[in-house]
This record gives C-alpha cells, sequence and structure tokens, in this order.
C-alpha cells in the first residue's frame, strides 16, 4: 500500500486481494518501533505519585454528586418547579419562571402552560363549571362505560390507567379537565385554557419540553434505549404516578363536596381540599372545644 502527501494511507481498489479477504490487514500490525519501557519514560514522573487523600476525595465526590441527584430526583425537582409557578421560590418573578421553566421542562412538563392553567385550578377548586382538574361529571352525563367499571375489577383497572397515563393525557387532551367547547390541549397556544397574551409564553414553553426531547433522543442514539428508560424513563414514570395519586386523593375524596355557579365562592371551593400533612377541610370542620 502507498502512503500518500499527508502521511494517509491510499484505499486500495475493491478488487484488491487485501480489500476483499484481508481488510484487517489495513491496520498497523509490525512491531513497535519503541517498548514499554519507553512508554514510562515519556510520562512525567509524578503521575506515578498515588494519594490517598486525593483518591478518597474523587470517591466522596462522586457519592456526594450521586447523592444530591438521587435526592433531587426523588423528592425535590418537580415540587420546586411548582413552587416556582405559585412565586414561592423567590421574591423576583424572573427567577421563579426562569428556574421553573429549566427544571419543569427538564421533566418534559410545559411549565408557563402548566403555571397558568393550575393558576386557575385555584382560583376555581370546586367549581363543577369552571375548575381546570379533577372535574366530577354529573350523573345525567356519565358514559355508559361506567357500568362496567362499577365493580372491583373495574376501579382497579381505572386507577392503574389513571395513574399511568392520566397525567400525559392530561397536558395533551385535558383529560379529566374542565368541559371546553373545542378540544384543550397544553401544547397548543390557541387552546382554549390561555389568553391571547399568554400563547407567546406557551411557545416558549413547548421549546423547552422540544429541546429535552432531542436531548433524551441523542441519549438514546449514545447509551441506549435501556439505559435511557431505567434512568430516565422508570424514575418518570413513578413521579408521574405518585404525582397523580397526591393531587387525586386531594379532589376527589368522598366527602369533599363541589359547587355549581349557584353556591361557589373561592373560599368554599378553596376549603374543599385535603391537605397531605393533615386535611384543610378537617381542620375547617373540626369541632371546637371550650
Amino acid at each position: 500500500m502507498d502512503m500518500s502527501a499527508g502521511g494517509q494511507m491510499s484505499k486500495p481498489s475493491k478488487g484488491s486481494k487485501n480489500y476483499d479477504e484481508e481488510p484487517l490487514q489495513r491496520a498497523p500490525y509490525k512491531k513497535p518501533p519503541f517498548t514499554i519501557g519507553d512508554l514510562k519514560k515519556a510520562i512525567p514522573p509524578h503521575c506515578f505519585n498515588r494519594s490517598i487523600l486525593r483518591s478518597f476525595s474523587y470517591l466522596l465526590y462522586d457519592l456526594t454528586i450521586s447523592f444530591i441527584m438521587y435526592y433531587l430526583a426523588s423528592r425535590g425537582v418537580w415540587v420546586i418547579a411548582h413552587e416556582c409557578g405559585h412565586h414561592a421560590f423567590s421574591n423576583y418573578q424572573w427567577v421563579d419562571d426562569t428556574v421553573g421553566f429549566l427544571l419543569h421542562s427538564s421533566l418534559l412538563v410545559p411549565y408557563f402552560s402548566w403555571k397558568y392553567s393550575h393558576r386557575r385550578h385555584h382560583s376555581n377548586t370546586a367549581s363543577l363549571e369552571r375548575d381546570e382538574v379533577f372535574v366530577p361529571k354529573l350523573k345525567s352525563n356519565l358514559p355508559s362505560l361506567v357500568v362496567y367499571l362499577n365493580n372491583p375489577p373495574g376501579r382497579v383497572l381505572y386507577i392503574l390507567f389513571v395513574h399511568t397515563l392520566g397525567w400525559p393525557l392530561y397536558l395533551m387532551f385535558n383529560y379529566a379537565g374542565r368541559n371546553y367547547d373545542r378540544v384543550a390541549c397544553h401544547f397548543y397556544p390557541n387552546s382554549p385554557i390561555y389568553s391571547k397574551s399568554e400563547r407567546a409564553q406557551i411557545i416558549v414553553s413547548d421549546f423547552g419540553v422540544v429541546v429535552v426531547t432531542y436531548l433524551l433522543y441523542n441519549l438514546v442514539m449514545t447509551k441506549g434505549l435501556t439505559c435511557v428508560f431505567c434512568m430516565y424513563g422508570v424514575p418518570m414514570l413513578i413521579l408521574n404516578t405518585s404525582l397523580i395519586c397526591v393531587t387525586y386523593l386531594h379532589h376527589t375524596h368522598s366527602s369533599l363536596p363541589h359547587y355549581d355557579s349557584t353556591e361557589w365562592d373561592w373560599l368554599r371551593g378553596a376549603l374543599a381540599t385535603v391537605d397531605r400533612d393533615y386535611g384543610i377541610l378537617n381542620i375547617y370542620n373540626r369541632p371546637q372545644h371550650h
């Protein structure tokens, strides 16, 4: 084989014997003109010095980072983003929106889209007409399928469905949310959920989700689908399930009332939820001891 200018090997023709029968012979195969001793002499002496303190510092650093990431992934990220949406993270709206946008986008949640619909939910909690999520259907409007699900196996299937697919279906199709005269979607800027002044930020939310999706795609191409599913998909599924479970219990307990327009007001609706630590409704209705 000839070496062309610049030290590059010329590509043999397809008809040559070496190309067809022995393609690996193109790699260097001769004995190198140096020894292991020569390689060691070329390496600075300090590279061979071991430091137990430095080695343990690397170990401690890696374990600390792993613990922090585990703690945030299992307990904090979604809740912190939620508080940013409520402007409870700091005294600066731009700080809350920046942190919330980055965190929620990393979880494939459109931050501003959810922020505005969630704000309307808190503004209309327990209203049969205007609440944004977990709005109970009137008995007269129940679908015929309910007859077949009104039994223990049917309830189990429904609970599994809601706790696995309920969150993405709510974001995409407003599942279990308020009834609108047209399709409502958290990713669509012209969705009836939002006002005209909010539409630009819906696009920003979509951009964040698209960027994270692209990063996940590249990670799949690099690490493999199984690795990404175990490291990202499974924790995401657990997060979505816990999120739906908590909010479902907050707003659908059999003791919680819902009001139509003739009875609803903000205070009554806000008190008709169950707090995860104690219970707002229980405190509100607790007997007074004198």
